[in-house]
């Protein structure tokens, strides 16, 4: 009985490994037009707008938690921390990108100023947890993006809690840094000689530190082992293309956005910057997996491709599957999946 199940087992699963690339002596070719088809099959733009909302709901609870982790440093030198705030906002270029992230910190620095003690810990340790569903949802995308399994649960949150104290450090040390050049040649007498110096300066610091931070990404959260010679290329493709696009999302939000005015035109700008942001990071996955990972697009899009192999499993098997007994059944029976 075992025997016959195991070769109906292999029998299902080996079209479906030819179909994803699997168990195959020779590499497979790599081509522009396979990584679209990878990129698309796997619902890369959905995933895309699935982060962005993820992004949105997790930003004021991680704001929150940076003050709270900064509120505990800094608690003796209030005037350190309100610097380290100021020189974040002064670093973003568009003055309504400005407008929504004051916004966002004035809402995460009341909700902590009313607080006290143990009701201030909770609140904390309540926004880390919010914070962290953040990296839940992008290990689940990477799930998908790299054929792996998916982690225990207990496994998964404590590495997404991990990352988040991590994403928060690194953001503000990017930001703080990339400030450091204007503060540096500000004091500088020629002022007007050093314009293109500290334009490069500043975009040189940036990518530097978008690199570091999509390299913990690519490298940590897949749950599979992780070569650096695997990762670079797409972390460094990521973090030219965020730069490039934070230099040029202001222009976009004032040719584009003008318009929106008040709290719509700030849910507005955070729906497309997380969007967009969102789509750099998957692409920058999807071109680890494809190029360096050898990981070959679907036969059709995820969606089909599901329907297709639980199609067949209930078609052909007697092993149990979701806890009951399936068995040969005939095209007129009615289907129960």
């Amino acid at each position: 009985m075992f025997d016959q199940n195991q070769k109906m087992l292999n029998s299902l699963w080996r079209p479906i490994q030819r179909g994803i690339g699997f168990g195959q002596t020779t590499p497979p070719r790599r081509s522009a037009l396979g990584f679209i088809k990878k990129f698309l099959n796997d619902w890369s733009l959905s995933f895309a707008a699935l982060l962005a909302y993820t992004f949105i709901i997790s930003l004021l609870p991680i704001a929150v938690t940076a003050f709270g982790i900064f509120g505990l440093v800094l608690s003796d030198n209030p005037r350190a921390k309100q610097t380290i705030i100021d020189s974040i906002i002064d670093s973003l270029k568009d003055n309504h990108t400005k407008t929504a992230v004051r916004e966002v910190t004035e809402i995460a620095a009341n909700n902590l100023a009313n607080d006290a003690g143990g009701i201030l810990a909770i609140g904390i340790i309540l926004s880390i947890w919010d914070g962290s569903r953040l990296f839940v949802a992008i290990d689940d995308v990477f799930t998908i993006i790299y054929r792996t399994t998916s982690r225990s649960f207990i496994y998964q949150n404590l590495l997404s809690i991990i990352m988040l104290i991590l994403f928060i450090f690194l953001v503000i040390i990017m930001f703080v840094a990339s400030s450091i050049p204007s503060f540096v040649i500000n004091a500088l007498p020629n002022k007007n000689d050093t314009q293109f110096g500290i334009f490069v300066a500043g975009i040189s610091v940036s990518i530097v530190f978008a690199f570091i931070l999509f390299m913990f990404i690519y490298l940590i959260i897949p749950n599979k082992k992780m070569k650096l010679k695997h990762i670079w290329l797409g972390a460094l493709i990521a973090s030219f293309l965020l730069d490039i696009f934070i230099v040029l999302f202001p222009l976009y939000i004032r040719r584009f956005m003008d318009s929106f005015l008040g709290l719509i035109g700030f849910a507005v700008i955070l729906i497309t910057f997380f969007y967009y942001f969102s789509f750099i990071l998957i692409l920058g996955a999807q071109i680890n997996s494809y190029f360096f990972e050898l990981i070959q697009p679907l036969p059709d899009d995820i969606g089909s491709f599901l329907s297709q192999t639980v199609s067949r499993t209930l078609r052909t098997t007697t092993i149990p599957i979701f806890n009951s007994n399936q068995y040969l059944r005939s095209r007129r029976s009615q289907r129960y999946y």
